[in-house]
């Protein structure tokens, strides 16, 4: 969801590969191709945050032993370079949009270029977030606007420097009525005769964001499940936040009380009594991200004794 433009085919990738082109291009990690786009469809913008020094390169098809490049970048014709390797200063013109121009010469600098690729770019602050990027029902179906059925897919990104490797970090939900705000430890589907889990998503790294920040993707490994009581339309808010993985088992127990209601019954109480409280537990004390608000189509999702029925 994150590299949408790797949903289709890159323009001319059936070509053959004798025929000198640039195929690729990468800004602060994240790679940009063009694509056969279908009417009313534009390419999403690569986000660089003010204020950093990013890496842009290249791959190109070369059938020559000289290749040369140009690249204009934030208004300015930067130098010619041989390699398509430079290092961009991006300037602090936060939320302004930009189209890098990279040309390309297979041989010499005589003539035309043999090929030219416009790149759109947006600068963005330099911040540290958690921020929702999708949200689809259970079928895998992105959903648009804030009506939701009783179970969705979230989707977050993370803009942030973590001191490990991602996979020693996990993402949790929670769910949290807004008349209250008490955020709810949302749990893994749960087995008859086997104890309750929190449902815990990796945090995957994708990208840089400059030389000390990175972009990382979290996600829901099962849909979360709105509970709630009645037929009425209900605001849910959810929130992500981003933990040390080894930290889960003993943070389990400080974020919800769990008793067995009746044999396929149990109850979840919160321990946490609103969101500050569960942001100082994140990592950084940090990597909580902001509220999003959902409308649940029947029932509300309870931020005290929560029921929830068990699967066979």
């Amino acid at each position: 969801a994150l590299l949408v433009w790797w949903s289709y085919l890159p323009h001319g990738a059936t070509k053959s590969f004798k025929e000198p082109k640039i195929v690729t291009a990468h800004i602060d990690e994240e790679p940009f191709a063009r694509l056969q786009l279908k009417p009313g469809e534009s390419y999403r913008a690569i986000e660089v945050m003010a204020g950093t020094t990013v890496p842009f390169f290249c791959n190109v098809v070369s059938t020559q032993l000289g290749s040369h490049f140009k690249l204009k970048a934030f208004g300015q014709e930067l130098l010619e370079s041989d390699d398509c390797v430079y290092e961009l200063e991006v300037p602090q013109q936060i939320g302004t949009f930009h189209t890098f121009v990279l040309s390309y010469w297979n041989d010499d600098f005589d003539g035309e270029p043999t090929d030219v690729m416009e790149i759109p770019i947006v600068i963005v602050a330099k911040n540290e977030r958690v921020e929702f990027q999708a949200v689809e029902d259970a079928q895998g179906n992105r959903i648009v606007g804030a009506s939701v059925p009783d179970e969705v897919k979230i989707f977050t990104r993370i803009m942030t420097s973590l001191p490990k490797d991602g996979r020693n970090y996990a993402a949790l939900f929670f769910t949290a009525d807004p008349s209250n705000n008490v955020p709810v430890l949302q749990l893994a589907p749960v087995i008859e005769g086997e104890k309750a889990t929190p449902l815990v998503g990796s945090v995957i790294r994708y990208r840089s964001y400059g030389k000390d920040m990175a972009g990382y993707a979290a996600w829901t490994p099962e849909p979360l499940t709105l509970i709630g009581e009645g037929g009425e339309r209900e605001v849910v808010d959810i929130y992500v936040g981003i933990f040390e993985r080894e930290n889960v088992p003993e943070l389990f127990t400080k974020l919800i009380e769990i008793k067995m209601k009746d044999a396929d019954t149990i109850s979840v109480t919160p321990l946490i009594k609103n969101p500050e409280e569960l942001k100082a537990l994140t990592v950084h004390g940090r990597l909580l991200s902001p509220p999003l608000h959902l409308v649940r189509g029947g029932g509300s999702a309870k931020s005290a004794d929560s029921l929830l029925k068990m699967g066979q």
